[in-house]
């Protein structure tokens, strides 16, 4: 199997070409360096993305909490992860890191809080 593939883990942005029929025959061309070999296979074998999006939150001025995986997650597991954070919302107050899904999907990764929300403190009667 062939697949172009652009390296994003430094600044090169390698265009990188793999050629591949299993793990144990692998080979690439176009890197420039080391790092570039570990990203291509595992993005032909174990692709994984940092997930983002926001949840809803109660409590707060802001409606939205903004939140991502604290580690990369496999690909496949995207939409899934998405459906999972719509059933959810959050309540006011939520400090920046704060788990909010732990080991979101059996992942071994958490869901986290990309920022701090203050509750909203209600006027005196």
């Amino acid at each position: 199997m062939k697949k172009k593939i652009v390296c994003t883990t430094c600044p090169n942005g390698c265009e990188i070409a793999a050629e591949y029929t299993s793990k144990d025959d692998f080979r690439i061309e176009g890197q420039r360096c080391k790092r570039g070999y570990e990203y291509s296979f595992n993005e032909c074998f174990d692709p994984k993305r940092t997930f983002t999006a926001s949840v809803t939150i109660k409590g707060a001025e802001r409606k939205m909490l903004p939140l991502r995986s604290s580690a990369p997650v496999p690909k496949e597991k995207m939409t899934e992860i998405a459906d999972e954070i719509k059933k959810i919302t959050v309540d006011a107050p939520v400090s920046s890191r704060q788990i909010i899904i732990k080991d979101v999907l059996g992942t071994g990764v958490d869901l986290i809080s990309s920022m701090t929300i203050d509750k909203i403190q209600e006027a005196a009667k």
